[in-house]
């Protein structure tokens, strides 16, 4: 098929047919790139195609419980274990598998990035913009407490600690590895 649109490129200046061959293949080309960009910019949601509509319900779960650790229901598990599988596999989730049943004791969100996607489906982007300012301005020695920026921002600790994670990651602050805790530093 290459060699055929090669031809008609050739000869799309030539013969007035080949020419609108020549632009719809420019427009096949051009969405094709926009597809791959788009891809790069939101590599989850090119994972499985239930993915935007599961992380929209676990992001909703995680609000409600406040918590990383969430349960649904069977039938929850059984319209999304694909997708589940998949965020399984990349290491976005960890499910909690007994002998005879998947996700007999929930899943765990155990990646901060993903945590990042689902707050970029659904929570409001002014709120994250505030939280994010307050993470990057922290001062050296400065704590911050995942409680009260919870109570000011009213959004769910595991959002608030995924930021201080990823700050974490880069090096720019320590997070408190006291059982229970939300609480950052700054160190650079």
């Amino acid at each position: 098929m290459n060699w055929f649109i090669s031809i008609i490129r050739v000869a799309g200046a030539s013969f007035p047919v080949a020419s609108s061959l020549v632009q719809l293949q420019s427009e096949i080309d051009s969405k094709a790139l926009l597809d791959r960009v788009d891809k790069l910019e939101d590599p989850i949601s090119y994972l499985h195609d239930d993915l935007p509509e599961l992380s929209r319900h676990i992001y909703k779960r995680l609000k409600t419980n406040n918590s990383s650790k969430l349960d649904f229901d069977d039938e929850f598990y059984k319209k999304y274990s694909r997708a589940l599988a998949v965020l399984e596999s990349q290491g976005y989730v960890k499910g909690g598998h007994a002998l005879g049943k998947n996700y007999a004791a929930g899943i765990r969100l155990i990646d901060p990035s993903y945590i990042m996607y689902l707050c970029a489906l659904e929570e409001d982007s002014e709120k994250m913009e505030s939280l994010v300012k307050i993470v990057d301005k922290c001062n050296i020695g400065e704590w911050l407490n995942g409680d009260d920026i919870q109570l000011s921002l009213s959004l769910p600790i595991p959002t608030i600690k995924a930021v201080f994670d990823i700050y974490e990651s880069k090096g720019y602050g320590l997070c408190s590895k006291e059982i229970g805790s939300c609480k950052y530093v700054g160190k650079a």
